[in-house]
């Protein structure tokens, strides 16, 4: 096992190379950076306990670094099953009981298990036209419309008070009783808090 010490100030692209070369070539497009893991995390509530899930958890980059840095429980729920397979690989590598890797389609989660959720644009591969992660499943805008619409309705579900953060997602709009409580890195980075007004 790895002390958590050893990576509570690593960098980046130190933290990528502990991924497999696949895995760390798509860093730049398709994982969270570090910098805004670090301010996401703190928005989301994880210095105070909260249950948090990423939607599209990928490699579990999101999850395992804000598991080191909080004690907050981290969900995270991805389709592809490889991906899961080296997110939990790479968990095994730190001494984390608070972060969980699901492989799973997002239409079949229950969100009112979690208080808060970070979404960094894990459906933008049904309607893109390259930079995939992989070809291994299809790709459709009927696709896209139903995981957005689905992550939609769950959202309306929630209680107020609610928090979602999210990253490189301007086409996705939540319901309109979340409100912009702040903004970061150009706008790519915002927290919403469900309120009455």
């Amino acid at each position: 096992m790895k002390q958590l010490e050893l990576y509570s100030d690593i960098s980046n692209q130190d933290f990528d190379k502990l991924y497999p070369e696949y895995i760390r070539s798509l860093s730049n497009i398709h994982w969270t950076p570090i910098e805004i893991i670090e301010v996401a995390i703190e928005w989301l509530g994880a210095y105070s306990g909260a249950n948090i899930l990423d939607i599209g958890s990928g490699a579990g980059k999101f999850c395992i670094v804000g598991g080191i840095l909080s004690n907050s429980k981290f969900t995270g729920i991805e389709k592809r099953g490889n991906l899961v397979s080296e997110a939990n690989k790479l968990l095994k590598n730190f001494e984390l009981n608070n972060v969980r890797f699901i492989n799973a389609n997002i239409l079949n989660s229950d969100f009112r298990k979690y208080d808060a959720f970070y979404y960094f644009n894990p459906f933008c591969e049904q309607i893109a036209s390259c930079q995939w992660i992989d070809q291994n499943i299809s790709f459709s805008k009927t696709k896209y419309r139903l995981y957005e619409n689905y992550v939609y309705s769950q959202l309306l579900k929630m209680p107020l008070g609610t928090r979602l953060v999210t990253y490189c997602s301007h086409d996705f709009s939540p319901p309109s009783s979340y409100k912009i409580k702040e903004m970061m890195f150009n706008g790519l980075l915002v927290l919403w808090i469900k309120k009455t007004f």
